[in-house]
């Protein structure tokens, strides 16, 4: 099995009160004498606010011998008195370097595309492994539809932008949507970043490198690249309390469009 393999669910997490009582119960036994017990809950931020609520206790005032971790990939997304119970430890993205060599190793795959994954994985093994797992053709035709709709953003109308975003996206797929503002802000991140640098070799999305340089244009105020992605941040955040994806999405690209238009370059 593969040690990195990402495990992903769209669904939010319920964990009924009966079943709160019964992990309660289970860790209020005694453990053996030098046993560490460790509770772990994955996805931390999918879950529902009654679900969290039941636990709170326990999590505020852990057993003995007992530790209670808690992942989430937005931790400003739970509740704030969990927050204020927990310590919060960073886990640091894993280089690209190190990605692409692990892809060689471990996997059939040509060096331009481990590189490419490498860069685009945000620094995950098991995000790198995932899109791997997809076929080329398939992940590169969605990555060229999500760029084609970015790019519209800045070179045409937003009517236009909005017909794209509704003929070639799944607007009720979650999932997708998330995907695409990641990528979004992957692109966001290239083009500020060789505004100011003009190196390409800091580029992530390196398949799209000629037309980012070309878009790069766009940000020569450092403020656009901050307004975009704090739009983008918040429409992320709104995805996951399952708001209407379509309407989500057409008022992120209205006003992404309206703050390009507003910003001089």
């Amino acid at each position: 099995n593969e040690p990195f393999a990402v495990m992903t669910s769209v669904k939010t997490t319920n964990i009924p009160i009966s079943l709160a009582r019964e992990i309660k119960k289970n860790l209020a036994l005694r453990t053996e004498k030098g046993q560490i017990r460790v509770v772990l809950f994955y996805q931390m931020e999918k879950m529902n606010k009654a679900s969290a609520d039941a636990l709170l206790k326990m999590i505020e005032e852990p057993p003995k011998n007992t530790v209670i971790i808690l992942i989430a990939d937005n931790p400003d997304s739970l509740l704030p008195t969990i927050q204020s119970r927990a310590q919060k430890i960073k886990i640091p993205s894993v280089s690209s370097d190190y990605i692409k060599g692990y892809l060689l190793e471990h996997y059939e795959v040509a060096d331009k595309r481990a590189e490419l994954l490498s860069k685009i994985s945000e620094g995950s093994i098991g995000q790198a492994i995932e899109m791997l797992d997809s076929t080329d053709e398939d992940a590169q035709s969605k990555r060229a539809v999500i760029f084609l709709i970015f790019k519209s953003l800045f070179l045409e109308s937003g009517a236009n932008t909005l017909a794209h975003m509704n003929d070639m996206l799944s607007m009720r797929d979650r999932s997708e949507a998330a995907n695409l503002l990641r990528l979004w802000q992957l692109l966001i991140r290239d083009c500020a970043n060789y505004s100011v640098t003009k190196d390409e070799s800091e580029l992530i999305n390196i398949d799209f490198t000629a037309e980012l340089i070309s878009l790069s244009e766009y940000f020569n105020s450092a403020g656009l690249a901050v307004k975009m992605a704090e739009a983008i941040k918040i429409t992320l955040a709104d995805l996951e309390r399952n708001v209407h994806i379509q309407g989500a999405l057409m008022a992120l690209a209205l006003k992404l469009k309206a703050s390009i238009k507003s910003t001089p370059y």
